[in-house]
């Protein structure tokens, strides 16, 4: 058999931003050599570049980028990659989530520990796999990027470098601290629970190779449309394994019971990171998967995602509201925040994915200032992130506590914040298309969250603790809570400019 490479579409411009990633990476790691450059300030610094130059090659690319109305060929690389303004998109979304774990150098690692190197390689390694699996065409491309962002996180949830030195091995007489064991036991969970998801989520890519003849998502929809033969047992299962395997990724309901865990041990700069980046990810390969190459099997899927989006907003808010950590309570938000996107999906609609991009792009402003306040608040031991940190902040820190009530408002979808309208308007693209219940049901786990939203404001203005210490905000940190509030209001009031924006993204 003669194997053919098609030079032609080998478009290396459109990957410029994953290889400025990737080389940033490499360059990290050998700088870790050398003992001069292995200092938290080149590396950060190094890291921070190499995002920003990856950030402003996204958006040189967005205005020669195909849209659905250019009909230009989106697929490159033999349509094992697509090129187009969605996946760019979410290029600017992982993009800005990680300049959050960058600037949370400022405690993760420290100066004296000897794996500052690696905590930036394999952060920026995630990214790269991200923005890879965001731009996938193909399931094997799917797959390999997922393990390779998967696997970094991995680490990096185990990365307790706060509280050891990077040095201690198995057999050390070291007495760990709860911060490393809760630590390890994050990375160890996440670890197997990741393991078993990618077999299910491989096992179905498998399946539907097996039932369709190829591995191109286009390729899948195309036979499935015009080849009734196609639309066999084994892609239905296929189907069901890979929603699975992916569900796992943006802890849907019942695939979350790992996510308060694993957010609870991991370090806040990375917990912070996934919150948001990986939901990103998983959402960008639900969305192609299921608008290019299996809309035709809609009747199929659609009432299980409906089903699992309303089980996963219930299941998520209720769960949060019994949390004391607010990391924890933090996942379970999370969670619900996934069913609410999930709703995007199950409209089968251009506005529903537009709404999409438009929640994710706001959800990410959200974490970042909630999370960087944690990271501000946070302190040793188990008790290290509990709510009670938060009582008298208003006094203590008038900005911070504003700050952190903007965040909470947000998140909960108070008008006239971003928070607001990005589930407005997937709410608004499940009416249009006669998805009353769902909504309805988005409605009142909307309302149940404002309980524990409330509840940290409450802590800050209503409550005293003489004895807390004052919250030092570091300069990156600030900068970040500072932005993001801007952010948020900005969005807030003039909401049509980014909707839009995603409008345009839409290759489907």
């Amino acid at each position: 058999m003669e194997i053919v490479i098609n030079f032609n579409d080998m478009n290396w411009s459109a990957i410029g931003p994953e290889l400025i990633i990737l080389t940033t990476a490499f360059l990290i790691l050998l700088a870790g050599l050398k003992k001069s450059l292995n200092t938290l300030s080149f590396l950060s610094n190094i890291s921070l570049i190499g995002v920003v130059a990856a950030f402003l090659f996204t958006l040189s690319l967005w205005s020669g980028a195909p849209t659905a109305e250019s009909g230009n060929s989106s697929g490159i690389f033999s349509g094992s990659l697509i090129h187009d303004r969605f996946s760019l998109a979410f290029n600017l979304i992982f993009l800005l989530m990680s300049v959050f774990a960058i600037f949370g150098s400022a405690r993760y690692p420290q100066e004296n520990h000897e794996n500052k190197a690696e905590y930036f390689t394999l952060l920026l390694m995630a990214v790269a796999g991200m923005m890879f699996m965001a731009k996938s065409g193909n399931l094997i491309t799917i797959f390999i990027s997922l393990e390779l962002f998967s696997i970094a996180l991995y680490i990096l949830c185990g990365f307790s470098a706060k509280h050891g030195s990077g040095k201690e091995g198995p057999h050390s007489n070291t007495e760990l601290t709860w911060g490393t064991l809760a630590s390890q036991e994050s990375t160890v969970k996440y670890l197997l629970t990741g393991a078993f998801a990618s077999a299910i989520l491989v096992y179905g890519m498998a399946l539907i190779y097996a039932g369709s003849g190829t591995t191109e998502v286009r390729m899948i929809g195309q036979l499935i449309h015009e080849n009734p033969y196609t639309r066999n047992t084994l892609v239905y299962i296929g189907m069901g394994l890979m929603f699975c395997g992916l569900a796992f990724k943006i802890s849907l309901v019942p695939f979350h019971s790992w996510t308060p865990d694993v957010y609870q041990g991991a370090p806040t700069p990375i917990t912070g990171f996934m919150s948001v980046a990986t939901k990103a990810a998983a959402f960008a390969v639900i969305a192609r998967i299921f608008f290019v190459a299996l809309p035709e099997l809609g009747k199929v899927w659609m009432p299980i995602l409906f089903g699992i989006s309303v089980l996963t907003m219930l299941v998520g808010n209720t769960a949060a509201i019994f949390q004391d950590d607010l990391k924890r309570m933090l996942a379970y938000s999370g969670v619900a925040h996934a069913g609410y996107l999930l709703i995007g999906i199950v409209t089968n609609t251009n506005e529903g994915m537009a709404s999409i991009l438009f929640y994710l792009s706001v959800y990410l402003f959200m974490n970042i200032g909630a999370f960087a306040v944690v990271f501000i608040m946070e302190g040793e031991g188990q008790e290290g992130n509990s709510i009670n940190r938060f009582k008298g902040l208003a006094k203590k820190n008038p900005l911070l506590a504003a700050a952190m009530s903007l965040f909470m408002v947000s998140l909960a979808g108070f008008p006239p914040t971003a928070g607001f309208f990005g589930k407005l308007f997937v709410f608004y693209a499940a009416v249009k298309q006669g998805y009353i219940l769902i909504t309805v049901m988005a409605v009142i786990a909307s309302i149940i969250s404002v309980y524990f939203y409330l509840r940290v404001i409450v802590m800050m203005y209503f409550h005293e603790d003489e004895n807390a210490p004052q919250p030092v905000i570091h300069k990156g940190m600030g900068a970040l809570i500072t932005a993001s509030c801007l952010v948020v209001v900005a969005i807030g009031l003039f909401p049509s400019f980014l909707m839009e924006l995603a409008r345009g993204a839409i290759p489907f």
